[in-house]
């Protein structure tokens, strides 16, 4: 059985050129547009990666086609994908007002056709011939493409402006002058398609999840920027609109993941950064917490960091695996979205955990006596209202095990309380 592959980019290198959410949500759009006006025009082969059918074509509110596919190819169906290219990026070229050859050059479109064994698994034997091909990159000399995706307002409309809500102002999705940006990553995915008979209704699973997760981050009040395969990024708000946190939300998105492909899990990264926070590096922040941090040692993580307005930034780990401290940790954190002010509170237990690290660390695994060491410490009379607050704050520095891993959670709430 003879297959086609094509792989597309440089996304993560035009995603960086973005300074507005706008220019990120068309440098992201672009290459699902690409691939989804090419995979238009091969509907009627069967495709192995992604999930193709006629309604995943009436999706324009968000790139939802990643940046390979492979289907089973039938005669003279290579040389038609070059012509095909190269009518979709005429399309692209007219659209932005640019020349053909600006775009072509721009871009890194790979593709190859191979035979493989009936029996063979395509998406593992076609692969590593795709990871090589990305390897022999061109040195991009014309940023003619690139400028056309951060068109000011007033410019020319095009199919990257057509029928999107897309906000541009950072701090409509702020809180307390606090944003996110999220990325998202399965996790195991090799385990869930390495049976052939799998691979059909794991794509169809991938593309039901990315549909369903825009719109779980739509509700809470974010915007997505990308929602393809098992890759996901969004901005978000801190609070979402339903009170609930960004944690809430990245574990409602991790469950349904789960339930539809229950072989994988979803691990994050969260970068959290003050409005005037520049969006390439906070990009840049979120994908490192993502590769670097929750997608080490055993995977499905969450690693978020705090850049503060001064620039000063702080991060952890949580470790999903662990249910008893991961669910412990969502219940405590979750306090940073009530209404009260308490955020003088937070400053004295952040800096009396501070103070006394070394005693902490050496109770940990005794519940009774973090108890006494915040009943003695904290014993005025105003401090009996915060009773529920202490008893979750050791249910969770008892489970945890982790003191840092505590210090950070408070100092995330601290600040998005309004630092003080």
């Amino acid at each position: 059985m003879k297959y086609i592959a094509l792989t597309i980019g440089p996304i993560y290198k035009t995603l960086k050129n973005a300074k507005k959410p706008k220019e990120l949500f068309s440098s992201s759009y672009i290459f699902s547009y690409i691939m989804k006006e090419i995979i238009q025009k091969f509907q009627t082969r069967k495709f192995v990666t992604p999930y193709v059918d006629k309604s995943v074509f009436d999706i324009t509110d968000v790139g939802i086609f990643h940046d390979r596919f492979i289907f089973e190819a039938q005669e003279g169906d290579l040389q038609s994908l070059q012509s095909t290219i190269d009518e979709v990026l005429q399309k692209v070229a007219n659209e932005l007002s640019i020349s053909f050859e600006s775009v072509k050059n721009y871009l890194q479109i790979n593709f190859i056709e191979k035979e493989i064994a009936e029996d063979a698994n395509p998406i593992l034997e076609i692969t590593p011939y795709l990871d090589t091909n990305e390897l022999f990159f061109k040195v991009i000399q014309d940023e003619s493409f690139a400028q056309a995706l951060r068109r000011k307002k007033g410019d020319k409309d095009n199919f990257l402006t057509e029928g999107k809500a897309i906000v541009d102002d950072i701090k409509k999705l702020c809180y307390h002058n606090y944003y996110c940006i999220v990325h998202a990553d399965g996790d195991k995915m090799g385990d869930a398609i390495s049976k052939k008979a799998n691979i059909a209704k794991v794509s169809q699973a991938l593309f039901n999840y990315c549909r369903d997760a825009d719109q779980v981050i739509k509700a809470f009040g974010g915007q997505t920027i990308f929602a393809g395969g098992d890759d996901l990024l969004f901005f978000a708000p801190v609070i979402g609109r339903d009170k609930s946190t960004i944690f809430n939300l990245c574990e409602k998105i991790a469950q349904d993941f789960s339930s539809k492909i229950p072989e994988a899990t979803l691990s994050f990264g969260i970068s959290v950064n003050y409005v005037k926070f520049p969006l390439y590096e906070a990009v840049e922040n979120s994908r490192i917490q993502l590769f670097a941090k929750a997608k080490t040692e055993d995977k499905n993580r969450v690693a978020f960091q705090v850049t503060k307005h001064s620039g000063q930034s702080f991060e952890t780990v949580v470790n999903k695996n662990d249910k008893e401290s991961y669910t412990k940790f969502l219940a405590f954190v979750s306090n940073v979205a009530k209404e009260e002010d308490n955020s003088n509170f937070l400053h004295s237990i952040h800096h009396k955990i501070s103070t006394y690290e070394t005693t902490l660390n050496a109770i940990l695994d005794d519940k009774e006596k973090l108890h006494n060491f915040f009943n003695n410490y904290f014993n005025e009379a105003g401090h009996s209202e915060y009773k529920a607050f202490f008893d979750e704050l050791v249910a969770y520095m008892h489970a945890s095990q982790d003191l840092k891993q505590v210090y950070a959670t408070l100092r995330f709430m601290k600040f998005v309380k309004g630092d003080k």
